[in-house]
């Protein structure tokens, strides 16, 4: 072959080699490009689940605390509800002590209050404790007698007040009997007292 042949052949495949490498560093490039494009879409993608993921962790977060918080809430208002509770009923209690534990005349002045109160003007008895009975008093008697009503000889388990006896129907003035009736006003008005 002559060298001008060869020349020609070395340059037709100079010139397919550096269209071939064009080509090749065009197609590089180009997938570098494409590369790139689906890195920066899986980056923002990735950026929006994880936008997604924090929004839902902050809305998880505020509901978990709010609902911590209305727990919270809820057990501190039951735990004072109960311990106003115990004291109103610790109140009512020492008042029950304190009013059996009277003295004699101002116990059966409190009780002429009952009598005054719970007595119906029919004839019957007045049933009371075997220790109130023991220390009655003759003003609280007499108060008895003109309402028409005597001292049973038969005594109660009370721990004070009366049972007041017309035959078969017996009204029971017990102390303990009149706080529980009255037990809810008595409460309210504690209540109202100490934390109105």
């Amino acid at each position: 072959m002559s060298d001008i042949n060869k020349n020609g052949l070395d340059k037709i495949i100079d010139e397919i080699m550096s269209d071939a490498k064009a080509e090749a560093d065009r197609i590089t490039d180009e997938a570098r490009l494409q590369a790139k494009r689906i890195i920066d879409r899986a980056k923002e993608e990735a950026a929006a689940v994880e936008a997604e993921a924090e929004e839902k962790a902050e809305l998880e977060y505020k509901r978990v605390l709010t609902r911590a918080r209305s727990t919270g809430d809820i057990t501190k208002k039951s735990a004072l509800l109960r311990e106003k509770q115990q004291i109103i009923h610790d109140i009512l209690n020492e008042a029950h002590i304190k009013l059996v534990g009277l003295n004699d005349k101002d116990y059966f002045a409190f009780m002429q209050k009952l009598l005054d109160k719970y007595a119906s003007g029919k004839g019957g008895e007045i049933i009371l404790s075997a220790k109130d009975k023991a220390r009655i008093t003759d003003e609280f008697k007499a108060s008895a007698e003109k309402k028409g009503l005597k001292i049973s000889d038969k005594t109660r388990a009370i721990d004070g007040g009366f049972i007041l006896s017309y035959g078969d129907i017996e009204e029971n003035c017990s102390i303990e009997a009149l706080m529980e009736s009255e037990r809810d006003c008595l409460h309210d008005a504690v209540n109202g007292f100490l934390f109105g």
